[in-house]
Protein backbone atom coordinates (compact mmCIF):
# COMPACT_ATOMS: atom_id res chain seq x y z
CA UNK A 1 0.00 0.00 0.00
CA UNK A 2 1.23 3.66 -0.74
CA UNK A 3 2.33 5.75 2.01
CA UNK A 4 2.55 9.04 -0.31
CA UNK A 5 1.53 10.56 -3.43
CA UNK A 6 3.53 13.21 -4.77
CA UNK A 7 1.64 15.72 -7.36
CA UNK A 8 2.75 18.11 -10.16
CA UNK A 9 0.55 21.33 -9.62
CA UNK A 10 0.03 22.65 -13.27
CA UNK A 11 -2.24 20.79 -15.14
CA UNK A 12 -2.35 18.50 -12.38
CA UNK A 13 -4.35 19.67 -8.91
CA UNK A 14 -4.60 23.23 -10.50
CA UNK A 15 -5.77 24.83 -13.82
CA UNK A 16 -3.27 27.52 -13.52
CA UNK A 17 -3.46 27.92 -17.73
CA UNK A 18 -5.62 30.86 -17.98
CA UNK A 19 -3.47 32.70 -15.43
CA UNK A 20 -0.23 31.64 -16.71
CA UNK A 21 -1.07 32.81 -20.15
CA UNK A 22 -2.37 36.28 -18.85
CA UNK A 23 0.94 36.76 -16.65
CA UNK A 24 3.21 35.82 -19.48
CA UNK A 25 1.12 37.78 -21.69
CA UNK A 26 1.14 41.17 -19.07
CA UNK A 27 5.09 40.70 -18.61
CA UNK A 28 5.39 40.09 -22.68
CA UNK A 29 3.86 43.46 -23.28
CA UNK A 30 6.00 44.99 -20.55
CA UNK A 31 9.50 43.88 -22.53
CA UNK A 32 7.82 45.03 -25.75
CA UNK A 33 7.21 41.76 -27.05
CA UNK A 34 3.75 40.11 -28.91
CA UNK A 35 1.29 38.29 -26.74
CA UNK A 36 1.23 34.16 -26.99
CA UNK A 37 -1.42 32.07 -27.51
CA UNK A 38 -3.37 30.03 -24.36
CA UNK A 39 -2.49 27.60 -27.13
CA UNK A 40 1.28 28.25 -27.07
CA UNK A 41 0.94 28.68 -23.58
CA UNK A 42 0.30 25.61 -23.03
CA UNK A 43 3.03 24.11 -25.19
CA UNK A 44 5.39 26.17 -23.31
CA UNK A 45 4.74 25.03 -19.95
CA UNK A 46 6.01 22.15 -17.78
CA UNK A 47 9.74 22.47 -17.73
CA UNK A 48 10.17 25.84 -15.25
CA UNK A 49 9.40 29.12 -15.17
CA UNK A 50 12.57 30.07 -17.15
CA UNK A 51 12.33 27.42 -20.03
CA UNK A 52 8.44 29.05 -20.06
CA UNK A 53 9.76 32.72 -20.28
CA UNK A 54 12.46 31.57 -23.09
CA UNK A 55 9.73 29.84 -25.51
CA UNK A 56 7.27 32.61 -25.15
CA UNK A 57 9.92 35.22 -26.58
CA UNK A 58 10.14 36.41 -30.08
CA UNK A 59 13.65 34.04 -31.32
CA UNK A 60 15.75 37.15 -31.66
CA UNK A 61 15.11 37.96 -27.95
CA UNK A 62 15.59 35.10 -26.35
CA UNK A 63 19.45 35.88 -25.34
CA UNK A 64 17.42 38.41 -22.77
CA UNK A 65 15.66 35.37 -21.15
CA UNK A 66 17.26 35.22 -17.83
CA UNK A 67 16.99 39.30 -17.07
CA UNK A 68 13.09 38.49 -18.88
CA UNK A 69 11.84 36.02 -16.61
CA UNK A 70 13.65 37.26 -13.50
CA UNK A 71 12.96 40.93 -13.64
CA UNK A 72 10.19 40.92 -15.77
CA UNK A 73 7.77 37.69 -15.50
CA UNK A 74 8.81 36.40 -12.13
CA UNK A 75 7.23 39.89 -10.44
CA UNK A 76 4.05 39.76 -13.00
CA UNK A 77 3.49 36.12 -11.52
CA UNK A 78 3.98 36.72 -7.96
CA UNK A 79 1.10 40.25 -8.04
CA UNK A 80 -0.98 37.45 -9.42
CA UNK A 81 -4.56 36.84 -7.83
CA UNK A 82 -5.25 33.54 -9.51
CA UNK A 83 -8.53 34.31 -10.02
CA UNK A 84 -8.74 32.08 -13.45
CA UNK A 85 -7.10 29.45 -11.49
CA UNK A 86 -9.50 26.24 -10.47
CA UNK A 87 -9.25 22.69 -9.24
CA UNK A 88 -10.49 20.45 -11.57
CA UNK A 89 -13.32 18.29 -11.40
CA UNK A 90 -13.45 15.37 -8.44
CA UNK A 91 -10.35 16.43 -7.34
CA UNK A 92 -11.38 17.42 -3.44
CA UNK A 93 -13.17 13.97 -3.33
CA UNK A 94 -10.22 12.06 -4.61
CA UNK A 95 -7.34 13.79 -2.22
CA UNK A 96 -10.03 13.11 1.18
CA UNK A 97 -10.29 9.16 -0.18
CA UNK A 98 -6.41 9.19 -0.03
CA UNK A 99 -5.97 10.96 3.33
CA UNK A 100 -8.81 9.17 5.16
CA UNK A 101 -6.79 5.81 4.01
CA UNK A 102 -3.48 7.41 5.48
CA UNK A 103 -1.55 8.48 2.93
CA UNK A 104 0.36 11.93 2.87
CA UNK A 105 0.16 14.05 -0.02
CA UNK A 106 2.70 16.10 -1.18
CA UNK A 107 3.32 18.62 -4.17
CA UNK A 108 6.39 18.66 -6.54
CA UNK A 109 6.40 21.28 -9.44
CA UNK A 110 8.83 23.22 -11.48
CA UNK A 111 6.85 26.41 -10.43
CA UNK A 112 8.66 28.46 -8.13
CA UNK A 113 8.64 28.13 -4.64
CA UNK A 114 7.02 31.73 -3.78
CA UNK A 115 4.42 30.77 -6.29
CA UNK A 116 3.30 27.39 -5.17
CA UNK A 117 3.46 28.21 -1.50
CA UNK A 118 1.24 31.00 -2.34
CA UNK A 119 -1.34 28.68 -4.37
CA UNK A 120 -0.76 26.40 -0.99
CA UNK A 121 -1.88 28.89 1.16
CA UNK A 122 -4.99 29.70 -1.05
CA UNK A 123 -6.22 27.74 -3.22
CA UNK A 124 -4.55 24.27 -1.91
CA UNK A 125 -5.58 25.32 1.21
CA UNK A 126 -8.44 22.73 1.73
CA UNK A 127 -6.50 19.63 -0.27
CA UNK A 128 -4.37 18.92 2.98
CA UNK A 129 -0.67 18.43 0.55
CA UNK A 130 1.59 17.97 3.67
CA UNK A 131 4.91 19.27 1.67
CA UNK A 132 5.27 21.56 -0.96
CA UNK A 133 8.29 21.22 -3.25
CA UNK A 134 9.12 24.27 -5.73
CA UNK A 135 11.87 25.54 -8.32
CA UNK A 136 14.65 27.02 -5.78
CA UNK A 137 18.18 28.01 -6.06
CA UNK A 138 20.38 25.16 -6.21
CA UNK A 139 18.05 22.05 -6.74
CA UNK A 140 17.88 21.09 -10.43
CA UNK A 141 14.13 20.88 -11.81
CA UNK A 142 12.02 17.65 -13.08
CA UNK A 143 12.72 15.96 -14.41
CA UNK A 144 16.17 15.65 -12.32
CA UNK A 145 14.93 13.59 -8.90
CA UNK A 146 15.86 15.55 -6.63
CA UNK A 147 12.76 17.61 -5.32
CA UNK A 148 10.94 14.32 -5.21
CA UNK A 149 13.61 12.86 -3.26
CA UNK A 150 13.27 16.03 -0.50
CA UNK A 151 9.79 15.85 -0.69
CA UNK A 152 9.72 12.11 -0.07
CA UNK A 153 11.96 12.54 2.91
CA UNK A 154 9.85 14.98 4.39
CA UNK A 155 6.35 12.90 4.07
CA UNK A 156 8.84 9.49 5.71
CA UNK A 157 8.68 7.76 2.67
CA UNK A 158 10.62 5.91 0.30
CA UNK A 159 10.75 5.69 -3.10
CA UNK A 160 8.96 2.24 -3.13
CA UNK A 161 6.16 3.17 -1.18
CA UNK A 162 5.14 6.25 -2.90
CA UNK A 163 3.81 7.26 -6.44
CA UNK A 164 4.10 10.21 -8.60
CA UNK A 165 1.51 11.93 -10.25
CA UNK A 166 1.75 14.19 -13.20
CA UNK A 167 0.01 15.76 -16.71
CA UNK A 168 3.63 15.97 -18.06
CA UNK A 169 6.38 14.43 -19.89
CA UNK A 170 8.66 15.46 -17.19
CA UNK A 171 6.63 13.76 -14.62
CA UNK A 172 6.71 10.55 -16.28
CA UNK A 173 10.22 11.06 -16.46
CA UNK A 174 10.39 12.19 -12.65
CA UNK A 175 8.94 8.73 -11.77
CA UNK A 176 11.28 6.63 -13.52
CA UNK A 177 14.52 9.00 -12.58
CA UNK A 178 13.12 8.83 -8.55
CA UNK A 179 12.31 5.12 -8.77
CA UNK A 180 8.67 5.52 -8.19
CA UNK A 181 6.00 4.33 -9.63
CA UNK A 182 3.84 6.61 -11.59
CA UNK A 183 0.78 8.27 -13.34
CA UNK A 184 -0.34 10.33 -15.72
CA UNK A 185 -3.54 12.30 -15.69
CA UNK A 186 -5.48 13.39 -19.01
CA UNK A 187 -7.37 16.19 -17.88
CA UNK A 188 -3.99 18.36 -17.78
CA UNK A 189 -1.98 20.01 -20.99
CA UNK A 190 -0.07 17.14 -22.53
CA UNK A 191 -1.87 14.26 -24.80
CA UNK A 192 -1.44 10.68 -24.33
CA UNK A 193 0.33 10.06 -27.25
CA UNK A 194 2.78 12.75 -26.02
CA UNK A 195 2.77 10.98 -22.40
CA UNK A 196 3.22 7.62 -24.22
CA UNK A 197 6.02 8.70 -26.60
CA UNK A 198 7.93 9.46 -22.68
CA UNK A 199 7.24 6.30 -21.32
CA UNK A 200 3.91 6.69 -19.84
CA UNK A 201 1.86 3.38 -19.33
CA UNK A 202 -0.89 4.76 -16.69
CA UNK A 203 -3.37 6.59 -17.69
CA UNK A 204 -6.36 8.24 -15.41
CA UNK A 205 -8.93 10.33 -17.36
CA UNK A 206 -10.85 11.50 -14.17
CA UNK A 207 -9.57 11.77 -10.47
CA UNK A 208 -12.31 8.95 -9.85
CA UNK A 209 -10.24 6.74 -11.82
CA UNK A 210 -6.82 7.90 -10.33
CA UNK A 211 -8.22 7.45 -6.69
CA UNK A 212 -9.07 3.77 -8.28
CA UNK A 213 -5.34 3.41 -9.69
CA UNK A 214 -3.48 4.86 -6.17
CA UNK A 215 -5.59 2.63 -3.91
CA UNK A 216 -4.99 -0.19 -5.93
CA UNK A 217 -1.53 0.34 -5.70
Amino acid sequence: MLKAVLFDLDGTVLDTLPDLNACMNEALAQFGCPPVTLAQTRRYVGNGGLLFATRALPEERRKEAEHFYKDVYCPVHLRCKNERTKPFAGEKECLAALRARGIRLGIVTNKSQAAADLLARTLLAPFGFSAVFGNRDGVPVKPDPALARMALEALGASAAEAAFVGDGETDVQTAKNAGMRGVSVLWGYRTREELSAAGASVFARTFAELQDILLQM
